[in-house]
């Protein structure tokens, strides 16, 4: 067995071990059994920025409702009963980060 050989054995079981198999095949639940948590992978997008903004906008105009008015209800309407309480949930936390953002963001400026 050539040097080159071994090499390429040693690297190929590194990855098996560390779960960068080369392989398009392999999904996140499969990597997440590797290294033994779960992997989460945040993606921005314009809706996020999106979001972002009018979630700024509705906090600072006080709403009495504030969680309606950063929902898309007519995506809302068009989901399942069960779809409805995800997408609910995610939005709240959604707005609430957004909150916790600027309110820290109020924070800074005033210890300043």
């Amino acid at each position: 067995m050539s040097n080159y050989e071994l090499k390429k054995l040693a690297m190929n079981a590194k990855n098996r071990l560390i779960g960068n198999n080369t392989k398009a095949s392999i999904s996140m639940k499969n990597k997440s059994r590797v290294f033994g948590s779960n992997i989460k992978i945040k993606k921005l997008s314009t809706y996020d920025e999106n979001f972002e903004t009018k979630a700024r906008e509705v906090i600072e105009k006080d709403a009495l409702n504030p969680i309606r008015e950063v929902m898309d209800m007519d995506y809302y309407k068009s989901l399942s009963g069960s779809m409805k309480d995800k997408y609910l949930l995610d939005i709240i936390d959604k707005y609430l980060a957004c909150k916790k953002k600027l309110d820290d963001e109020l924070e800074r400026k005033t210890v300043l």
